[in-house]
């Protein structure tokens, strides 16, 4: 029998990669994060130019990615690109995959797809939360990033098409614990 891949997809600021890590845990699965192929990988450089050139998800090249999933869904183990750790196949494989089933590239693999869905306002906060905490960042950098969303960023932060392609939709406002439990009930019933 063949690994079963969830897809986590969501909105920058959703919580994709905190519920990736607490479902692998829970689950006792392989963890995928896209952002570990990003040094091995290509995209788009201007996201917001991508996008109002037609949004074509093939413009990211994460091949690699692709092939690990590949292997891993057919229960070969595999060593992981960049971090170079042994991946080996469990029943589920989590995969923090922001662009969910539309990156057919990596979509294609995916069995479950989960997306979280938060408010555009959380989003926000949580993103600026997570590059501005830790920084020596100033405040005119804080001031240039919301002007900066309001004016050209604010379209990549709508997710009706990652909403469509997936198959639970889980409300990222719930604590971790109760989104896991929404995703157990999904499993139980699609045994």
């Amino acid at each position: 029998m063949r690994s079963k891949i969830i897809g986590i997809s969501g909105k920058m600021g959703a919580g994709k990669t905190t519920l990736a890590q607490a479902l692998q845990q829970d689950l006792k699965s392989t963890l995928l994060c896209w952002d570990d192929f990003d040094d091995i990988s290509t995209s788009p450089s201007d996201y917001v130019e991508w996008y109002h050139r037609g949004q074509d998800y093939s413009e990211w090249n994460y091949q690699a990615l692709s092939d690990v999933l590949k292997l891993l869904k057919a229960k070969q183990p595999v060593s992981h690109p960049v971090l170079k750790q042994l991946l080996n196949p469990t029943e589920y494989i989590v995969l923090d995959a922001p662009l969910g089933r539309l990156h057919h590239q990596t979509g294609q693999y995916i069995d479950i797809l989960l997306h979280i869905n938060v408010p555009l306002d959380v989003s926000l906060c949580r993103h600026l939360l997570r590059d501005f905490k830790d920084s020596n960042k100033t405040k005119e950098e804080l001031l240039e990033e919301l002007d900066y969303y309001l004016s050209q960023s604010r379209p990549l932060f709508f997710d009706d098409d990652l909403k469509t392609n997936a198959d639970l939709i889980i409300d990222g406002m719930l604590p971790t614990e109760q989104q896991i439990q929404k995703i157990h009930e999904y499993l139980e019933r699609g045994k």
